[in-house]
């Protein structure tokens, strides 16, 4: 688990364990010894901790976790991790962290223990823990803020901050920076002549300024203020910092101990653990992790819409050279512009160099020429939503292409049956269906129709994971499962604009259940024509949903199609995203609640959740029944990843579930009764509820 070697007074301990250095207490106990006996040795002068030119650590092994059932586990855990890096820090004889790749969480608060670092500039430093609702356990709150100082740890802390290998350098976090070719010799420089111990734990300089200190807690105060209540770590981890300042490096050890118990055992820490395995296991198929993905060495995306653009941009982003192909050369041009725009921005940000953008926008290839198509092996299109439109050019694609090219569409809602009538070789075609925006957004449906080729399959999950997102395989059918379960959701706000609630006051209650964006907002940001042109075919294979609010149809009529147009159910000023009431609206519901006799009436926002969320929840349990995903935990990871479902309750069918079920039928069968049949429990709700439930409650998380 520790390969021991001495060469020139240093004596190298490399990480060498399973799951990628994954640190369990099998390998503490190993660097506990190694360092012991390094300390032992008197050919050793200096000690080093490394794994490879790529990879130091994983960070803590998370199958930990599962061995977590109580707050002593916790505790028992936490203490452990603590004592095993004190012992780093406290060996006579320097140590040094030779750090490679991501160096995250358990892995990072290894090398601030060490006493010099080095790193390798494909290193990225990261705290996570804070994402999935705990507290960093092994002296993380501790170290950092001694070592970088308040504003830098508390960004890494609360937000998860990630560093690159040159702001860690500048921000102190490491000693040196070199090739990780070079890594070696990096540490024999470091070390020759060996520095004196430099113990993270002693370092006071950061808090002598209390000006600054108290400016730093200000200002993380409003992170934590703006946290869901039910998300309790960012307070915790706030606390635990505060306290290692004004008490002590011990009292800070203790308090991050009793942190990470308390967090550990709230309903939001589980959900978010639950998903973070369940996100892991999803793309893996048992039936297809036999086949081998096909060769992707080109690629091309045909349409330079938004959709297009953000996909193009995805690829770029990957490092994957891309052919875009729109015939309205004006478009192309747009879509470029578009995603320059995008890249400039991240350059201000600093999450990107002009170079390295530079580098990206090199790999994308316009052109209006389907000649230039072939040769690729994957080919995606992102035309506009129309099964006839998309059918003519999946048409003019093939001709260009090998027979063993897969052929994608993005289409969001329409049948792939549809899409793959008159194709020369159906079997090749899935779907692949992005959101927006495509180049941010972490999820790709990946959509398998009866008599399409596994090969198919498994390479359009391996394209999605080389893009860095997350493949969810979803069998075909109408609106797939993310469309089958947003439409609902945005079709009831629309239904509570005709029962009186305020545009303002439905978004709002969506937020404050955890959503990011309320279903008014997020409609006029991807345009209300689109979901016109969606519930057009998604209500003709599902009447149960009822039909769409003449609302929406008005506004689309008029024009107000959203955000592009500076109007939809909001209204925008020039060059402003920021809603504001729109007159226009307001009159379409006057007229809409005459013509059918509604009367207005004021609605709690808590009752304008329920609505909104048990649409979603009743058509998800319908998906399930109709076996459209492979299991609950398909359908949580895509409510998160794509509908932006609050990760801390777990996703759709994880949040029903620790609702009772029994209540969600219960609430379900008093909406039928008051708003109609979209309300209408899917059948198998009351035989769920009698059982166990809709997730596997096999294990905690």
């Amino acid at each position: 688990m520790i390969d021991y070697d001495v060469a020139e007074g240093v004596c190298f301990l490399r990480l060498a364990a399973p799951n990628r250095n994954a640190i369990g207490l099998a390998m503490l106990e190993a660097i506990q010894a190694s360092v012991a006996r390094a300390n032992d040795d008197p050919h050793v002068r200096a000690i080093a901790l490394w794994g490879d030119s790529q990879l130091f650590s994983s960070g803590a092994d998370l199958n930990l976790f599962r061995e977590i059932r109580s707050d002593e586990d916790a505790l028992r855990v936490s203490a452990v991790f603590q004592e095993a890096y004190q012992q780093v820090e406290d060996s006579a004889k320097p140590v040094i962290a030779a750090m490679a790749g991501t160096v995250f969480g358990g892995a990072l608060e290894l090398a601030l223990a060490c006493h010099a670092r080095v790193a390798a500039r494909n290193c990225r430093f990261r705290m996570p823990e804070v994402t999935l609702g705990i507290v960093p356990g092994a002296g993380g709150t501790q170290r950092l803020p001694r070592l970088i100082g308040l504003p830098t740890a508390l960004a890494m802390l609360l937000r998860g901050e990630t560093l690159d290998a040159d702001r860690a350098l500048g921000a102190g976090l490491v000693d040196a920076v070199c090739d990780a070719d070079d890594l070696i010799a990096g540490v024999c420089r470091v070390a020759s002549p060996p520095p004196d111990p430099r113990r993270t734990s002693r370092l006071d300089d950061p808090f002598r300024d209390r000006e600054a200190v108290a400016k730093a807690f200000r200002e993380a105060e409003r992170i934590v203020e703006k946290t869901p209540p039910a998300i309790i770590a960012p307070r915790q981890i706030l606390e635990a910092v505060r306290t290692g300042i004004e008490a002590g490096f011990a009292a800070g050890l203790r308090r991050e101990r009793a942190a990470f118990a308390e967090c550990f055992k709230t309903p939001a820490a589980q959900n978010k653990i639950y998903l973070f395995y369940a996100t892991r296991q999803v793309s893996r198929v048992p039936e297809l992790e036999a086949i081998e993905p096909g060769r992707v060495r080109r690629t091309a995306v045909v349409g330079m819409g938004t959709m297009g653009a953000g996909i193009v941009q995805a690829f770029a982003q990957a490092g994957l050279p891309v052919v875009a192909l729109d015939q309205d050369d004006a478009a192309s041009r747009r879509g470029l512009e578009r995603i320059r725009q995008s890249l400039d921005k991240r350059v201000l940000q600093g999450k990107l160099t002009p170079q390295r953008r530079d580098e990206r926008l090199a790999l994308i290839t316009l052109t209006s020429q389907w000649s230039d198509l072939a040769g690729a092996d994957l080919v995606i299109e992102a035309v506009y939503e129309d099964p006839a439109v998309k059918q003519s050019v999946l048409a003019r694609i093939e001709p260009w292409v090998a027979a063993e090219a897969v052929l994608a569409s993005n289409t969001s809602a329409i049948s792939l049956d549809v899409l793959a009538s008159g194709m020369r070789h159906p079997e090749r075609l899935v779907g692949m269906h992005f959101f927006h925006p495509a180049q941010h957004m972490p999820l790709v449906e990946v959509v398998r129709r009866e008599g399409a080729s596994l090969a198919s399959i498994v390479t359009a999950m391996h394209v999605a994971r080389t893009l860095g997102k997350t493949p969810v395989l979803v069998r075909n059918c109408t609106g797939f499962l993310v469309d089958r379960l947003f439409i609902p959701y945005v079709k009831e706000a629309f239904e509570l604009l005709e029962d009186g609630a305020d545009p303002a006051a439905i978004d709002r209650a969506a937020v404050a259940f955890g959503f990011p964006l309320g279903p008014l907002a997020l409609i006029d940001m991807t345009g209300l024509d689109i979901l016109v042109g969606s519930d057009r075919m998604i209500h003709a294979a599902y009447p149960r949903h009822g039909a769409l609010s003449p609302v929406a149809i008005h506004l689309v009529e008029s024009g107000q199609l959203g955000q592009k147009t500076g109007g939809g159910v909001y209204r925008y000023e020039p060059g402003d995203h920021t809603p504001h009431p729109s007159e226009t609206t307001a009159r379409l519901v006057a007229e809409v609640q005459r013509q059918r006799g509604r009367t207005p009436r004021a609605i709690a926002d808590e009752a304008i959740a329920e609505r909104l969320v048990l649409r979603m929840v009743n058509e998800a349990l319908y998906a399930m029944d109709d076996g459209i995903a492979r299991s609950a935990a398909d359908v949580d990871v895509a409510t998160v990843l794509g509908l932006g479902f609050p990760d801390y309750r777990g996703g759709v069918l994880r949040y029903a579930d620790q609702a009772g079920l029994a209540r969600v039928l219960d609430r379900l069968t008093r909406l039928a009764d008051q708003c109609g049949q979209r309300f209408q429990p899917c059948p198998t709700l009351q035989r769920e509820q009698a059982s166990h439930g809709v997730t596997d409650r096999t294990e905690r998380f």
